[in-house]
């Protein structure tokens, strides 16, 4: 599952009210390690503008990712909408905190300072683990859009990061063994997905965003 497919979807909480719909997250980066943190939750089209203008403060609510109970249609919470803390609350973002775009202009090299990209979305693999799925550059972007070429990006696991600075991620590894390792994750994601299931077997796979959240 990657976070481009769960924004924007409809937020429930516990009594089955809308919050609101997913419209950024909050990683956090600290200990060369990126974590996420928080959801973000928008209301109406209206709303948003208003904001993005200033002609009213940025407010909007968060929710923790232990705070969620399972992702469909819609994304579930295990609790109410008075429980939210919001974007501007004392201790939501720490110094340590970047929201996705800001997440996305930091610089991704390799261990041969060679530039990968930048991160485009976060992808959470069948057993759990994040990994940064990296992109290159506005026309290649649109390019592979448009199927002008075949999308090469890249899948970055947390534990080959080095180090990570107010401008760049730094990679412990080549470019090279980056891309050997996407060929390896590849074929392990493929062959889960063509095993045949036994009869008594689950079709949906245990999602953990975070720690304490197993979402099917």
């Amino acid at each position: 599952m990657k976070y481009s497919e769960i924004r924007h979807k409809d937020v429930i909480d516990s009594n089955g009210e809308k919050v609101g719909n997913i419209i950024d997250c909050i990683v956090d980066v600290s200990e060369n390690k990126i974590a996420l943190k928080h959801l973000v939750l928008g209301g109406g089209l209206i709303e948003e503008l208003l904001e993005s203008i200033k002609a009213r403060p940025d407010i909007d609510p968060v929710c923790n990712v232990s705070d969620l109970d399972s992702i469909s249609d819609k994304v579930y919470l295990k609790v109410s909408r008075d429980t939210l803390k919001k974007t501007i609350d004392p201790g939501v973002m720490s110094k340590t905190d970047l929201n996705f775009s800001k997440l996305g202009k930091l610089h991704v090299v390799d261990a041969d300072g060679l530039k990968l990209g930048n991160i485009i979305d976060l992808w959470f693999d069948l057993n759990s683990r994040m990994w940064l799925v990296l992109g290159g550059g506005f026309i290649e972007e649109l390019l592979e859009k448009l199927r002008a070429q075949p999308e090469i990006d890249l899948l970055v696991p947390m534990d080959f990061i080095h180090t990570i600075t107010t401008e760049t991620i730094t990679l412990k590894t080549t470019k090279f063994e980056l891309e050997s390792t996407c060929e390896d994750e590849y074929a392990k994601v493929k062959k889960e997905l063509t095993t045949p299931k036994s009869s008594g077997a689950s079709s949906s796979h245990q999602i953990r965003l975070g720690p304490g959240m197993n979402l099917r």
